[in-house]
C-alpha cells in the first residue's frame, strides 16, 4: 500500500504495481485538461487495466479540451499484444495522441505520467515498481513537461498503430 511521505501529505511513496495502479487512477480522476505519459513499453499493468482505460476514456470525452499525449520507446510489444490503450487511441485518435520516441531524455530509464500542471506519477526506472505520486508538484511537472515537449517534437507517429478509415 502506498505510504504518505513525511515531507508532504500530497506525496505518496509507491513500491508495488497495486500502488501505481491506484495512484494512476487517483491522478486521472483529478485531471481536467491534459495528460502526458512517457513510458518504455507502456506498462500493461498500469496503463492497460480495464479501469484505467475506462477512466482515461471518460477523461477525454468529458471536455473538448481534454487531450492525452503518449510517448513510447518500444512500440513492438504494444502492437503485438494489442494494448488496450493503443486500441483506445485508434478509436479516439484526435484526443489520444501516440508517438514513438526517436530522441531520448537524459534519464532514458524513467517513466512518468503528468496530469494537468500539478500532478505527477513517477518511476525512476520504468521496469521497476518504485517511485512516487505527487498531487502538488507544479515545479516538477513544469520541468518534466519541458523534457516531454522536447522529445515529443522529435517523436514520430507509429504507422502500425494508425487505423485506416475508408
Amino acid at each position: 500500500m502506498s505510504k504518505i511521505s513525511s515531507v508532504s501529505p500530497n506525496l505518496f511513496l509507491l513500491n508495488s504495481v497495486q500502488d501505481f495502479q491506484a495512484q494512476s487512477l487517483n491522478l486521472l480522476n483529478q485531471s481536467r485538461r491534459k495528460i502526458a505519459i512517457l513510458s518504455s513499453e507502456l506498462d500493461e499493468e498500469i496503463y492497460g487495466s480495464d479501469e484505467f482505460i475506462h477512466t482515461i476514456s471518460s477523461f477525454v470525452r468529458a471536455s473538448r479540451y481534454a487531450q492525452v499525449q503518449i510517448l513510447v520507446k518500444h512500440t513492438k510489444p504494444i502492437i503485438d499484444t494489442g494494448h488496450k490503450l493503443a486500441k483506445l487511441h485508434q478509436r479516439l485518435s484526435s484526443k489520444i495522441l501516440f508517438r514513438k520516441l526517436t530522441v531520448e531524455p537524459n534519464n532514458a530509464e524513467m517513466g512518468f505520467m503528468l496530469c494537468d500542471t500539478n500532478a505527477l506519477l513517477y518511476k525512476n526506472d520504468d521496469k521497476v515498481y518504485l517511485g512516487f505520486a505527487n498531487f502538488d508538484a507544479a515545479v516538477e511537472v513544469k520541468r518534466f513537461r519541458e523534457v516531454f515537449d522536447y522529445v515529443w517534437q522529435y517523436a514520430e507517429p507509429e504507422p502500425e498503430l494508425q487505423m485506416l478509415h475508408i
